[in-house]
């Protein structure tokens, strides 16, 4: 399992430049394994950055590989809920 560290993006990930490097590290990181992407020190992150990354890996991946391939580790509540907020965004824009 890879681990990806978001804790230099703290404490509020809300930059497109930054959600695309995060997405590409991500995306990249699936090629060969199951992804945890550790939110310690992150605080908060845009409802944009969340469908940038996790809405196009929900989308690209489906709801079950998403959900075996990819751990989150050390969000809050409040992130959790942009993330959701992001895929479901994500899943809307068609």
């Amino acid at each position: 399992m890879t681990t990806i560290s978001l804790n230099q993006y703290a404490p509020i990930i809300s930059d497109d430049t930054i959600g695309e490097e995060i997405f590409t590290a991500i995306s990249n990181a699936l090629s060969a394994d199951t992804v945890t992407v550790d939110f310690d020190g992150v605080k908060s992150m845009a409802t944009f950055c969340a469908k940038q990354i996790f809405g196009r890996l929900y989308k690209s991946l489906g709801p079950e590989s998403f959900y075996t391939k990819i751990w989150i580790k050390n969000a809050n509540e409040d992130i959790k809920v942009i993330i959701r907020m992001g895929i479901v965004s994500a899943l809307n824009q068609n």
